[in-house]
């Protein structure tokens, strides 16, 4: 059976209430297995370990956390503007920088219990130096827009990610698109669906996870990239968990 890989995108106390959202939707279609994609430092704006009770929740779903970047925030570079507007906090970075912030966060998340195997590069995008470092400091695999790889043995898994923009009319664009490269992409064997937090401050976009997740719950069978790469173990329930109130506007 092909396989959906549901990845939470910025989980941070920044982002609280969207990820309680994001939980209630994920619960809601019967989703219980999904990879939690952690910036320890978001923008500069608030550690992880600042909310205490963020962090027993996100320890408590007892799911996939993966390193996703230490603050998420780049620079504005022109090559990139296509794709993310300073987002990309890998893009352009020296191979010291480099070694700095994904040293950072992992021991951060260490120093909160949490563990990584897996990274993730904000806006995907990375550099020269990101896979050595990473590999050097103990990563199993590295994932990017259209493909994960093996840090170990160089092998490449193809997964595409569905994802909608943020970006004011590049938001509008994605909701048109994002539904038709679901379509253009059902015949790979691993297909992933990044779900930001900013996708729950729009309606819409929420509605359309709720339907392609409803979709593709019978049509795959959800994984994580600890199963992809051998590294499988049974995944927790959060049946009964009630976030309150709402934010959608």
């Amino acid at each position: 059976m092909k396989l959906a890989l549901v990845e939470l995108h910025d989980v941070s106390p920044h982002y609280k209430a969207e990820f309680l959202f994001a939980l209630e939707l994920l619960e809601e279609v019967g989703c219980y297995k999904f990879s939690l994609l952690i910036v320890p430092f978001f923008w500069q704006k608030k550690s992880f370990g600042e909310d205490r009770d963020f962090l027993s929740l996100v320890k408590s779903i007892g799911l996939e956390t993966v390193l996703h970047g230490y603050t998420h925030e780049g620079t504005k570079r022109l090559r990139d503007m296509l794709w993310t507007d300073r987002e990309g906090e890998f893009s352009g970075l020296g191979l010291e920088e480099t070694y700095r912030r994904v040293s950072a966060g992992v021991e951060l998340l260490d120093y909160l219990g949490l563990q990584a195997e897996f990274f993730v590069p904000p806006a995907w995008i990375g550099n020269p130096y990101l896979e050595d470092v990473l590999y050097s400091l103990g990563f199993k695999g590295v994932a990017y827009r259209w493909h994960i790889k093996d840090l170990t043995l160089g092998n490449f898994i193809k997964a595409p990610a569905l994802t909608f923009s943020n970006r004011h009319l590049l938001s509008w664009l994605s909701l048109k698109v994002v539904p038709e490269l679901e379509r253009l992409f059902c015949g790979y064997e691993v297909l992933r669906l990044a779900v930001h937090m900013m996708d729950f401050r729009d309606r819409r976009k929420v509605n359309l996870w709720r339907e392609m997740l409803l979709r593709v719950k019978n049509l795959r069978r959800w994984t994580s990239y600890g199963e992809l790469f051998g590294k499988g173990r049974p995944s927790s329930s959060f049946k009964g968990f009630q976030p309150a109130g709402w934010v959608v506007q």
